[in-house]
């Protein structure tokens, strides 16, 4: 059976897991946009999911933030989720499938995906917005972040290994309009150039967003 382009994309991260957690794992030019993710979820032990966690470096600074988090990552590539274990010890991390939110029969007050979108086309990333939007207890809090382009850009590319993964460029516009059609508001909307360590250079999109509560 042919895979989709995700579990392709699974299976290269999971194979090059330790070189991409050499790249990224202590880069610090998210770190204000995880702050103001972290400053929206209510006190307490608040629930959270780091969709598409990687080797834990999102989860890593929530938890220095907020050691009281009930945190949950979530990853398709099996040696992510043991490099994010190892990595961050008091959260709890499982192999799954970020397009399948509403397997996990949870709740949450916050769900966090950083970089998971260019690896969803963008009919994935509309239903992703949709069952986080399901999943979350409102007034629930939402970190997106992705490469911007155009769907002509989206094509298959070289990674730094050397094998090919399909990546998906969103447009600023569709996924803000994703979002505010699952009534969200948006937080916190940033342009920025990719760090110095990522393969290629592009334009990233970082939004934070909080959901309306009814009425």
């Amino acid at each position: 059976m042919i895979k989709d382009h995700s579990s392709l994309a699974a299976s290269v991260f999971s194979k090059h897991a330790d070189l991409y957690r050499e790249k990224f794992m202590d880069l610090d030019v998210y770190d204000d946009s995880y702050r103001t993710f972290c400053e929206l979820l209510p006190q307490g032990r608040a629930r959270v999911l780091d969709a598409a966690c990687g080797p834990g470096n999102a989860s890593r600074y929530l938890l220095a933030q907020r050691p009281d988090l009930d945190l949950l990552g979530i990853d398709l590539a099996p040696r992510m989720v043991e490099l994010a274990r190892a990595a961050v010890p008091s959260a709890r991390f499982a192999v799954h499938d970020c397009r399948n939110l509403a397997d996990l029969k949870l709740r949450f007050d916050g769900i966090i995906c950083a970089f998971g979108l260019p690896y969803l086309s963008w009919q994935e990333t509309e239903a992703f917005v949709r069952a986080a939007a399901n999943v979350l207890e409102p007034p629930g809090a939402l970190y997106l972040s992705t490469m911007l382009g155009g769907s002509e850009d989206s094509g298959f590319q070289q990674c730094s290994s050397g094998e090919q993964l399909y990546i998906n460029y969103h447009s600023e516009e569709d996924v803000i309009s994703a979002l505010r059609g699952c009534s969200f508001v948006i937080v916190k909307q940033k342009r920025m150039n990719s760090p110095g360590v990522a393969s290629k250079k592009t334009t990233d999109l970082i939004v934070v967003a909080k959901q309306c509560l009814p009425g």
